[in-house]
């Protein structure tokens, strides 16, 4: 009962088994590029973490001896309430001798980061540019450790003289 196709058929046939041929191929041509695409960019993140961990490995004496420094020179948090007090008093010295006003002195207890522990004050300030820079260089000096975890300023509006400034002053500590 099986008929021969008529020409019109076996044109038909042809033309759909080309388009189901063309569409197999776009398709395995288009996970073949994106395979390649992603296995190069798979090779270029692993050569650069192989680079990157050669790196640390060759410079492993420096972060040993950063390591050690660390551990010799920052401070222990004995007890959060009186640090923040010493810290509060430690900016008003400098504040006193470099001639800078401090304003609405705050205590901030923020929570323990895994590197270290953060105990922070916010002040207001106003004075000339340079007085403040002098008290800024002077507070941040490598080893007490203190940073300042957000500045803004402005010129006063006021006294183009001087210069008002709201900072998050902090002291970081070694990690309980």
């Amino acid at each position: 009962m099986s008929r021969s196709l008529s020409r019109r058929e076996k044109g038909l046939a042809a033309a759909v088994g080309a388009v189901v041929f063309l569409f197999g191929n776009f398709l395995l041509i288009d996970w073949a590029w994106s395979s390649a695409l992603r296995l190069r960019t798979d090779i270029a993140a692993k050569t650069k973490q192989i680079r990157m961990i050669a790196t640390l490995t060759e410079e492993r004496a420096f972060w040993e001896q950063r390591e050690a420094w660390l551990q010799a020179k920052q401070p222990r948090l004995a007890n959060a309430d009186t640090a923040a007090v010493e810290l509060l008093n430690r900016v008003q010295e400098l504040t006193k001798k470099h001639t800078v006003l401090l304003e609405n002195p705050v205590i901030r207890v923020p929570g323990p980061q895994p590197e270290y522990v953060s105990i922070s004050v916010e002040v207001e300030t106003k004075s000339p540019w340079k007085p403040l820079i002098a008290f800024l260089q002077e507070l941040q000096s490598p080893e007490q450790f203190i940073a300042m975890e957000s500045a803004n300023l402005k010129i006063d509006a006021a006294d183009a003289t001087q210069m008002r400034g709201r900072f998050r002053i902090a002291r970081w500590y070694a990690p309980r």
